[in-house]
């Protein structure tokens, strides 16, 4: 079993990043770990905080890698192709991944 030591901790993102020494001589071997609850926990709290809606641009979600991977599984909505912009604002704004949204407003 490898000895994993910690490189990277994104709390913000719930990302954690280790890093072991790999099976074959002079190889390493890099794991990831996402922590949905940790970007649902910091949604929620920045709900709470209001913002100025006539400012040019504000931040208006922050989307787990897992819900990424389960709209495109799901519903075949790539989250990164610019063309599935409006399909994103759709699932953003339905009551089931209202939770992704950091502001309540309609996208």
């Amino acid at each position: 079993m490898p000895d994993w030591h910690l490189i990277d901790h994104d709390p913000d993102r719930g990302v954690r990043k280790y890093i072991a020494a790999g099976d074959e001589a002079d190889s390493v071997t890099i794991r990831t770990e996402i922590d949905d609850h940790a970007v649902i926990a910091r949604n929620r709290e920045l709900q709470k905080d209001g913002f100025d809606r006539r400012a040019d641009m504000w931040h208006a979600a922050s989307i787990p890698t897992s819900v990424m991977y389960e709209w495109l599984s799901k519903f075949g909505v790539n989250a990164w192709n610019p063309a599935h912009a409006d399909a994103v604002k759709k699932l953003l704004n339905s009551s089931d991944y209202r939770w992704c949204k950091v502001k309540h407003i309609i996208l």
